[in-house]
C-alpha cells in the first residue's frame, strides 16, 4: 500500500467547492454482523440490492470477505471498485469527485484523521449512531481501537488495524550479538543503531532509517499516552510546548550528526530514497514503520525477502513506561448519498468484525483470534519463513494505542509548516531553540488564519 501520513490529502479546492452533501440519519431494522437471510434487503423485497465499495487495495484482498458476506446476506451484492490500486491518495481524490458529481456509491475507506475529519464535517459521511443503537451494539464492547467522532457523532467503524512498530533485520542483529527486544527505550534503540552501523561510503550499513514523513520527526511523542500530534488531542491548541516534540527532533539530529547511525536527511530528500529499498536491501537494520509492513516483511515481487525480519514494540521514553504507540484502524464509512444505507451498514459491520480476518489483515474486533489472523497473514506472504512470528505476536500483544485526537481540517497545512521548520534544524540552518520558536510562531499563524 502506498502509505499516506496525512500530508497528502485531497485537494482543498475540490473539498471546499464540491462537497456540499448533507448527512442524514439512519433508519430501518438492523441485524448483527453475521445474521443470515433476515437482513434488511430481504424485508419486503426479494430483489437483490447492490452496494458499491470503493477502495485502493487489489480486488483479491477483499473478495474472500465479500464472498462470505454475500453468502450470509444473499439479497445484498457487493461491487468492489479499486479506483487506483495501492494509492490511497489518488483514490480519495476520485471519491471526492464522484461524490460531488452525484455518482452513486455506498461504502469507502479513509486512512488518515485529516481526511476523515474534513469529510465528516462537510456532510459526506453517514452518522452511524442510530444503526449501532438499533442493533444494541456498544462500540467499546466490540472493538479495541476507538474511532474519531466529529461533533459527538460516530461516522465510522474500524477497518484494518495495527500499531506502529520497529521492523528489524534479524540476520544483522544476530551478527552484532543483539537480541530482539521485547520492550525497550529510545535510548536503547539509539544504542542498537550505533552497534548495527558498519562501514563507510556507498556500502555503509546504517543502524536505522528515518523517512521524510512527519512521523519521523515525532518519534518520542508517539510513545506518549496522549497528545501525539502537532496539535493537542482536543484540537484547540498547538502542541509545541510539549517537551517530547523538541526531544523527538533532538533524537533524530543526534543519531544523524553525532552517532552517524542514520542516513543524512539531506540524502534521503535529495535522492528520494525509498524506505522499503533501504530496509530490504540491507542498507538499514531497523525501520520504524506502520502495520502495513507486516505482510511485506515476507517479501514482494519487487523486493524479495532475503533475510528474516523480526518485530519489536515502539520504544518507550523511560523504563517502566507503558508501551504506547502511534496507529489505529482505517475508517470504514458510508456515503451520505448512499441509496442503500442499511445494507451498507450491514456490510461494514460484517467487514469490521469477522470479515476483516478473511482479508489477511489485522482487525480491531475484540473477538478476533490474533494467532489465527497472523497465521493467515504470514502464510499468504511470498516467503513466510522470513517472518519471525514469535516477536510479532509479542509486539502486537503488548502495544497500546491512545484514543484518536480531534483532527482539524487544516492538519495538512500544519504538517507542511512543521516539516519545513524542522528541516532547517536537521540541515544545520537553525539551532533547536530557534526551530521551536519558529514552529510555535509560524504554525500559530496557520491556526489563527483558519479560525477567522
Amino acid at each position: 500500500m502506498k502509505r499516506k501520513a496525512g500530508s497528502a490529502v485531497a485537494s482543498s479546492l475540490v473539498i471546499a467547492a464540491l462537497l456540499t452533501g448533507c448527512a442524514s440519519g439512519g433508519g430501518g431494522s438492523s441485524t448483527g454482523p453475521s445474521k443470515g437471510t433476515d437482513s434488511a434487503a430481504g424485508a419486503g423485497s426479494s430483489a437483490p440490492v447492490t452496494i458499491k465499495f470503493l477502495n485502493w487495495e487489489k480486488a483479491s484482498v477483499y473478495q474472500p470477505a465479500i464472498d462470505a458476506f454475500e453468502k450470509n446476506y444473499p439479497n445484498i451484492k457487493v461491487q468492489y471498485m479499486p479506483l487506483v490500486e495501492n494509492d490511497s491518495n489518488e483514490t480519495q481524490k476520485k471519491i471526492d469527485i464522484m461524490y460531488a458529481s452525484g455518482e452513486s456509491f455506498d461504502v469507502f475507506s479513509l486512512n488518515s484523521t485529516p481526511d476523515f475529519s474534513k469529510r465528516a464535517s462537510n456532510g459526506m459521511l453517514e452518522p452511524l449512531d442510530s444503526y449501532l443503537s438499533k442493533e444494541n451494539v456498544k462500540y467499546e464492547d466490540e472493538y479495541k481501537a476507538e474511532q474519531m467522532k466529529v461533533n459527538g457523532k460516530r461516522y465510522s467503524l474500524p477497518g484494518k488495524f495495527g500499531p506502529w512498530l520497529i521492523l528489524l533485520n534479524k540476520t544483522q542483529l544476530d551478527a552484532a550479538g543483539l537480541a530482539v527486544p521485547k520492550s525497550w527505550t529510545w535510548d536503547e534503540f539509539r544504542d542498537y543503531a550505533k552497534k548495527l552501523t558498519k562501514g563507510d561510503g556507498p556500502s555503509k550499513q546504517y543502524g536505522a532509517f528515518f523517512y521524510t514523513w512527519k512521523d519521523y520527526f515525532l518519534l518520542r511523542q508517539y510513545s506518549s499516552q496522549k497528545d501525539q500530534g502537532i496539535m493537542a488531542d482536543d484540537g484547540t491548541k498547538l502542541n509545541a510546548d510539549n517537551p517530547l516534540m523538541k526531544s523527538s527532533l533532538e533524537l533524530r539530529y543526534a543519531m544523524e550528526h553525532t552517532d552517524k547511525s542514520i542516513r543524512p536527511y539531506q540524502d534521503v530528500v535529495s535522492q528520494k530514497i525509498p524506505y522499503r529499498d533501504e530496509y530490504f536491501q540491507g542498507k538499514a537494520s531497523m525501520l520504524p514503520t506502520g502495520p502495513w509492513m507486516i505482510s511485506e516483511a515476507g517479501g514482494t515481487d519487487k523486493l524479495p525477502a532475503t533475510f528474516v525480519s523480526a518485530f519489536a514494540p515502539w520504544p518507550t521514553n523511560n523504563k517502566g513506561d507503558e508501551p504506547y504507540s502511534f496507529g489505529g484502524a482505517d475508517s470504514l464509512v458510508i456515503s451520505s448519498n448512499s441509496k442503500h444505507k442499511q445494507e451498507a451498514y450491514q456490510f461494514i459491520r460484517f467487514l469490521s468484525t469477522e470479515g476483516m480476518g478473511l482479508t489477511k489483515q489485522l482487525s480491531a474486533w475484540k473477538k478476533a483470534d490474533l494467532n489465527k489472523e497472523l497465521d493467515q497473514i504470514v502464510s499468504a506472504t511470498k516467503t513466510p519463513d522470513k517472518i519471525d512470528k514469535a516477536s510479532l505476536i509479542n509486539t502486537l500483544s503488548v502495544s497500546k494505542l491512545p484514543n484518536p485526537p480531534i483532527a482539524v481540517s487544516y492538519s495538512a497545512d500544519l504538517e507542511k509548516g512543521f516539516i519545513a521548520e524542522s528541516e532547517k534544524y536537521l540541515l544545520g540552518n537553525a539551532d533547536i531553540d530557534t526551530t521551536m520558536k519558529s514552529i510555535k510562531a509560524n504554525l500559530q499563524k496557520i491556526i489563527d488564519t483558519n479560525k477567522k
